[in-house]
Formats: structure tokens, sequence, C-alpha cells
């Protein structure tokens, strides 16, 4: 007996089965939005950390009061 021909038609495209959903790799958005936050306070506290280090540095004198 004769096997019977598979149903294909070449136009569409081929069928597959439905597997396990794949799971979605987490956000990188929580760990971009960290970065950018450090980045900021590094970069407030750079003229602060630059000034007393300046300070240091080069003291002012002291300021004797006028006669």
């Amino acid at each position: 007996m004769a096997h019977p021909l598979p149903l294909l038609c070449p136009s569409a495209e081929p069928l597959r089965l439905q597997t396990v959903a794949r799971r979605r790799l987490p956000s990188r958005l929580p760990v971009a939005m960290l970065v950018r936050g450090l980045a900021v306070i590094a970069g407030l506290g750079m003229p602060v950390a630059a000034a007393t280090l300046a300070d240091l540095a080069h003291p002012a004198p002291a300021v004797s009061p006028v006669r």
C-alpha cells in the first residue's frame, strides 16, 4: 500500500509546534538607571572634592584683624 502524500502548501510557512515559552531576559533599565544615578552623584561631588583638595594644597592665609 502506498503512503499518502503529505498535505503541504508550498507558499505557507512551516508549522511549528508550540514550545514552552522562553523566559524573557530581565530588563536592563534598572541597571542603567543605577549607573546613571551614580554618575550624577559622582559628577556633583567632583567640584566639592576638587575644592577640598585645592584648599588642602594651598590653604588661604589667615586674615589678620584691621587695626
